[in-house]
């Protein structure tokens, strides 16, 4: 037995190299004889490895029904088994022989030729497949999709927005509302439309419904099987699991592996390492693929995550029996705290943060400032106070926050402060903190407005779609929770201050707030 080698560079027989040349690619062996490509050209090799015909091509395939598709400086043709070509067309494209017919394209579309290249009917399709059982799939100049005969005419009236070849006497259809079975007379075998379907196979046929429940047909009819448990159950258990698959893709980018693949790692590491980011199209060919660069790109982020947060997500029972923060008791002292003592987590926090403040840019846009004294309270880095300032140059702008430096000064916002301006900011803070903790900040803010001062608010308005989960890693963590509008109205009633204006964005959305 003849098979192309793994590499797909040579061919094996009985498991050994049939030949010791290398081409650039191989293909099988149909009738004796199979097209290679060796760098920029094409041709064909018996299995002794001798060239065939003495022809070369830019690009050749395998023999069907002993005609095969070719390519050279003009188009696409076909040749037979001598090498000789069976006609004098050159094509956009060909496809291969099957029921002794073949779809070409040219300038005007796509149709069907015979072996001897001579069209089967007169007009073009936008697109066609090939035959099968004397039927084929074709799109017209509507994009609409039927089902025609050898003659180039339609077998039903009937079109579809995608449509399938025959099984079984039934083809897979789409009418723009799902995905259903018909019959050669092109009707509905019945009502229900569906996310995925497959053909009939072993009397069944496998089908996914809107709502993600998997079921089977059953070909007779057509009765409706549900396996939404054992579905459920896998999808369970493969959740269960993920978080191994982040914590994988995490010590990779900790060890340096997708910037330097040559890193200094045990044999046996360095394979498993490299097989699982193939698998995962991260890498390809030892190359970065697009995934892999965007993969780089967030690294710190996808580290950051995997690293205290997850720690101290193995404490969420405590979290809940108690309904505030653990990690005081993983780390000795609350986060915050930790990192006023830590400078490298503290660094990654507030690059974390910079990268999220992506979401804030439209919300910026409705802010609609000129001149005013700006001020961002717990505004880590600067880097959403910046952003701001990059769309209201003339904004006379301030950063406060628990770490000073150049570029900020210090505050602790669980203190009394006398700060003035026209614009506070608070971005993302609340969701730190309970609500007994916001609310001293909220009214230390309060204490220093004016009537006229604004105070805008960065946070997510908790829906049932958005951000509850998130809210238990805020209250394992920080001992904060994401609120839901109510409850942000609620908490700022309790310390004077209203909404007067809300601009919703998805995650985050900005609440104008007054005295």
């Amino acid at each position: 037995m003849i098979e192309i080698a793994f590499d797909e560079t040579h061919h094996l027989k009985n498991g050994k190299p049939l030949y010791k040349t290398r081409y650039t690619k191989v293909m099988s062996f149909h009738n004796g004889i199979a097209p290679v490509e060796n760098k920029q050209e094409a041709f064909f090799i018996n299995i002794e490895n001798i060239k065939m015909f003495e022809k070369t091509f830019q690009k050749a395939f395998g023999f069907y029904e002993n005609i095969s598709a070719v390519k050279d400086s003009k188009g696409w043709f076909h040749i037979d088994i001598k090498g000789d070509e069976i006609y004098s067309e050159r094509y956009e494209w060909v496809g291969n022989f099957g029921e002794s017919v073949c779809v070409v394209k040219n300038t005007q579309g796509y149709f069907h030729i015979n072996q001897i290249g001579k069209p089967l009917y007169s007009g073009y399709f936008s697109y066609t497949g090939d035959f099968k059982y004397g039927i084929a799939v074709a799109i017209g100049k509507d994009g609409k999709a039927t089902h025609i005969n050898k003659m180039g005419k339609p077998i039903h009236n009937h079109f579809f927005e995608e449509l399938d070849i025959f099984h079984k006497g039934f083809a897979i259809a789409n009418d723009g509302s799902g995905y259903f079975h018909i019959n050669k007379q092109g009707d509905e075998l019945y009502s229900e439309r569906y996310k995925k379907l497959e053909p009939f196979y072993n009397s069944k046929a496998f089908a996914t419904t809107f709502q993600g429940e998997k079921i089977t047909l059953e070909e007779n009819s057509f009765k409706v099987n549900n396996l939404a448990y054992f579905s459920q159950t896998d999808n369970i258990l493969k959740d269960t699991f993920s978080y191994f698959k982040h914590q994988i893709l995490s010590a990779i980018l900790k060890l340096g592996f997708l910037e330097k693949t040559n890193i200094d790692l045990p044999d046996i590491s360095h394979k498993l390492i490299t097989k699982w980011l193939e698998n995962e199209g991260i890498l390809k060919e030892e190359n970065l693929t697009k995934l892999g660069k965007e993969i780089v790109n967030l690294k710190e982020i996808i580290i950051y995550w995997q690293t205290l947060p997850f720690q101290n997500s193995v404490t969420m029972v405590e979290s809940l029996k108690k309904g505030d923060e653990t990690f005081s008791q993983t780390f000795g002292k609350p986060y915050f705290d930790y990192l006023e003592n830590n400078f490298i987590e503290n660094k990654i926090s507030q690059n974390v943060m910079s990268f999220y403040s992506f979401d804030y840019f439209k919300l910026i846009e409705n802010m609609k400032l000129t001149d005013e004294v700006t001020i961002d309270i717990g505004g880590g880095n600067g880097s959403l106070l910046k952003n701001i300032q990059d769309m209201y140059p003339n904004i006379k702008p301030l950063t406060y926050d628990k770490f000073s430096d150049q570029n900020r000064l210090k505050i602790d916002f669980f203190n009394p402060f006398n700060v003035q301006a026209d614009i506070f900011i608070l971005s993302r803070v609340l969701h730190d903190w309970s609500d007994l903790k916001a609310e001293i900040i909220l009214n230390n803010i309060k204490n220093s407005m004016n009537k006229n001062s604004v105070l805008y608010l960065f946070e997510t308005i908790q829906t049932k779609n958005l951000g509850l989960t998130l809210s238990f890693h805020l209250m394992n963590f920080v001992g904060g929770r994401e609120r839901t509008l109510t409850e942000f109205q609620e908490l700022l009633n309790r310390v004077g201050l209203k909404i007067i204006n809300i601009t919703s964005g998805d995650p985050i959305s900005l609440l104008k707030v007054k005295k």
